[in-house]
């Protein structure tokens, strides 16, 4: 797969380097006209001057102005998440770059940092990349929550490794959610509230409000948040035959299934903190947090011709569902004490996640199969029905102390030390069922196996498959940086991180139910690993507002073992793999801090990495390999400008993620070789889901005119993603016969407007302005093809108010 995208790869550099170059010419011809004025989200009436505004960060773990962090990090501030009208990380991840959002459906996503992933779809694994909320990782590969950016003070992505503060689960990037904390010095409120229709789909609502109650002067304080949104459908389930075999005609259609926006999804939340200012050097918060989301079906659309489905349709036979809740409880302790600033951070994640799937288009693909080859182990009777359905329950506790020098302390040398403490626990349990399972041949053949294997005959039952699949992985960590300032323009960093990880796995698959044969598997493994990851930094600074660093540093991902049945040919263990990073920045402000230009290039190399495979030598079985290594060669870049009454900003990313040398896997623990069908995985193979090519450019107005005591303010954002691939080439991870595609490029425009007040806001927005259809996933998941795909157009208003 190395080759056959490069000519499609051209033509969207081509089609990105016209959209930049229009941009940049209207952005030439109009900007000029403008008095100075400093940009502003909605919601915030002081303009005041016209420099670029300053974001502060908490990424190494102190608070710092984000260009003074010799890193390739980018913020999202409270103020442009109101002005862009984001919400969900589909919304955001296209303005950062080197981070890609793969969305398979609601809670159903991978977080990607700069290519470093080996799989379109994950069972089981450990991610390459970090998600936070506040102190805490909540993590999941492959399906992360997606905590609603209401009262949000700031979104974080840390790109390349940061395996030294952050630990495994950060190998290749971080991305932490920071929310609005209680202030004990000001009562402050606020609601919210819009409605928005989408071309050939429904109307949709979403409200919010805030209220900060200080309780005692200035010592402590209430804040809570509350949260509802109805985000609209798109998609129609339409009226289908069932598919049949080549041997049974159509039996059934899907007429009980039919419905109109089938994909519109319920978010309901909340938090509350309370926050204790015991004095001027000590705070103590309690905090809260909690997210329902409801979908009443899957928002991906069938691309096989077997279909016929035209614009925004897909065909489901069974009732398709997903409910997503999860809740998280921290406390924090921030302290300056006479040796440093001590942060004692404890938290409580816990997730409830459940879906059902129509898998009638599975089942006929293994049905078919049985036929074929003469056996009966999947003989449904030529034109099963049926579903399946999972369960995931997520139990995350999580506790660190940092203790980290003054930052005023006026010392050449600075310092930080820390210990991480965390405990995951993991249950799933994902059943498939067929209507009528009991007769079908394969029960039939399952059933009289049972009698010959235990004098019983099999329960009746429309399960074929149970599995259950439980996990727990604990880590030890401590960590620690030190820098020290040769001059006052040249400083060094250098950082590291002792883990300790023990891992346990228990498995249990039952085909079908209620089986005790050859099929059943009943696993434990157990791993244990220990090991140091490192960081170098040299920074030089010009003066206040240029700098120019270079790091090493590296990230890792736990290993594990595979369960293995009788006939399984993968090995018992597989290794953890280990990511270097070797990175160039600079980071610049210039002509009094109205132009902002930062630029990063990077080399990776990802050694030993892990990636799942279907077992050649067991029916229905995945398990995990280590393939030699990946390359990636990158350059990020963001600018921002004030001209007047204009702002223009952007990010442009290139990444070249591909494998490293020829592969031929050795899998079985003689080191035997193993013929796969289409294993062979070329040097310069392409990993999944990460383009090529990002873009973004965002242009802002705010004339120097009052409206009715209001000011005027308007915004245009332009993001393209090239195009990229579902899958690893050579090895899919999901029980299919597809190879890895392309997933198309794609532009989408946004356009805001509107006016902002001391008290109240409004804005009207256009989502999507030309109506582009994005390939977001291609999953391979039920077999035939279902494409994820972004919302048709979509017009909005909103209304804020400040109490």
């Amino acid at each position: 797969m190395a080759g056959p995208n490069k000519k499609l790869e051209v033509a969207g550099s081509r089609e990105l380097a016209a959209a930049i170059s229009a941009i940049l010419a209207m952005t030439a011809g109009t900007a000029g006209t403008a008095a100075a004025q400093d940009p502003a989200a909605p919601g915030d009436a002081d303009t005041g001057g016209a420099v670029l505004s300053e974001v502060v960060v908490t990424a190494t773990r102190r608070s710092e102005r984000l260009q003074n962090v010799a890193e390739s990090i980018s913020a999202i501030d409270t103020d442009a998440i109101a002005m862009r009208g984001l919400s969900q990380m589909e919304d955001y991840a296209k303005f950062v770059p080197g981070l890609t959002v793969s969305d398979r459906e609601p809670g159903g996503n991978s977080v990607v940092f700069r290519g470093v992933t080996s799989s379109g779809v994950q069972f089981g694994a450990v991610s390459s990349s970090g998600l936070y909320l506040d102190e805490q990782p909540i993590t999941q590969a492959g399906r992360n929550p997606d905590p609603r950016l209401i009262d949000i003070e700031r979104v974080e992505a840390l790109r390349g490794p940061q395996g030294t503060l952050y630990g495994a689960s950060s190998q290749s990037g971080t991305l932490r959610i920071i929310t609005n904390k209680p202030d004990p010095k000001a009562f402050d409120a606020w609601a919210e509230a819009q409605l928005s229709t989408i071309k050939s789909g429904d109307t949709g609502y979403d409200v919010s409000a805030m209220v900060n109650i200080p309780l005692a002067s200035d010592r402590l304080a209430l804040r809570l948040v509350g949260f509802t949104a109805e985000d609209a459908g798109y998609i129609d389930n339409v009226l289908r035959p069932s598919l049949g075999t080549t041997a049974v005609a159509p039996t059934y259609d899907n007429s009980d299934r039919v419905n109109k926006d089938i994909n519109s999804k319920r978010t309901s939340g909340g938090r509350a903190a309370l926050r204790w200012d015991a004095s001027d050097a000590v705070n103590l918060t309690l905090g809260a947090a909690f997210q329902d989301v409801k979908a009443k079906g899957h928002g991906d659309v069938d691309t096989d011709p077997a279909f016929a489905v035209g614009d925004l349709e897909q065909v489901r036979f069974e009732k398709e569902s997903l409910d997503d809740k999860w809740y998280q409880l921290a406390l924090t302790l921030d302290a300056k004490l006479p040796v440093g600033n001590l942060v004692v951070a404890g938290s409580y994640f816990d997730r409830d996640f459940r879906y059902e799937s129509d898998a009638t288009a599975y089942e006929n693909a293994f049905n078919q199969i049985a036929i074929d080859d003469g056996t009966s182990y999947y003989d449904f009777g030529g034109d099963p029905r049926g579903f399946a359905a999972n369960r995931e329950l997520t139990h995350v506790t999580t506790i660190e102390t940092r203790l980290s020098s003054d930052s005023d302390s006026g010392s050449r040398w600075a310092w930080l030390v820390g210990a991480f403490y965390s405990q995951q626990r993991q249950r799933t349990a994902f059943d498939s069922h067929v209507r009528d399972y009991v007769d079908t041949g394969a029960y039939t053949f399952y059933s009289d196996y049972e009698v010959a294997l235990t004098g019983n005959a099999l329960p009746p039952t429309d399960t074929w498959f149970l599995g259950t699949y439980e996990s727990s992985l604990d880590e030890v960590a401590a960590f620690g940086e030190l820098s020290y300032n040769f001059t006052e323009h040249f400083r060094i960093t250098a950082g590291g991180r002792y883990f300790d990880y023990d891992r346990k796995n228990h498995q249990h698959q039952e085909q079908p139910q209620g089986f005790s044969g050859a099929s059943l598997l009943e696993s434990t493994t157990k791993t244990s690993e220990d090991g140091f990851v490192s960081k170098l930094n040299l920074t030089y600074r010009f003066d206040g507002d240029r700098l120019l660093y270079a790091t090493y540093s590296e990230g890792f991902r736990v290993g594990g073992s595979n369960p293995l049945k009788a006939a399984s040919i993968l090995p018992r263990d597989y290794a953890s793999d280990e990511l270097k990073n070797y990175e160039l920045g600079f980071k610049s402000e210039w002509l009094d801090h109205h132009l902002r230009v930062n630029i990063a290039t990077y080399y990776m190399k990802w050694d030993n990495f892990a990636v799942q495979v279907e077992d050649p030598g067991a029916t229905f079985q995945l398990g995990y390999v280590n393939l030699p290594s990946a390359d990636f060669h990158g350059v990020e870049a963001e600018f921002a400008a004030t001209i007047g009454h204009w702002q223009i900003d952007g990010s442009v990313d290139y990444n070249n993620a591909e494998t490293a040398e020829d592969v031929q896997l050795t899998l079985d623990d003689n080191g035997t070789p193993v013929a796969f069908p289409d294993a062979p995985v070329p040097k310069g193979t392409r990993l999944p889901l990460t383009p090529e090519w990002t873009a973004a450019i965002g242009l802002e107005y705010r004339p120097d005119l009052v409206l009715g005591g209001a000011k005027p303010f308007a915004r245009v954002d332009y993001a393209y993603q090239g195009s990229s691939v579902n899958s690893l080439a050579g090895i899919e991870s999901v029980v299919s016969g597809h190879p890895a595609e392309l997933q198309d490029s794609y532009e989408v425009v946004n356009l805001r407007f509107g006016l902002d007040a001391e008290r109240w806001s409004g804005s009207l927005y256009v989502a999507n302005l030309f109506d582009e259809r994005a390939d977001l996933f291609l999953n391979n998941r039920w077999n035939y093809q279902r494409m994820s795909i972004n919302a048709p157009r979509t017009v909005g208003v909103q209304v804020h108010f400040k109490f």
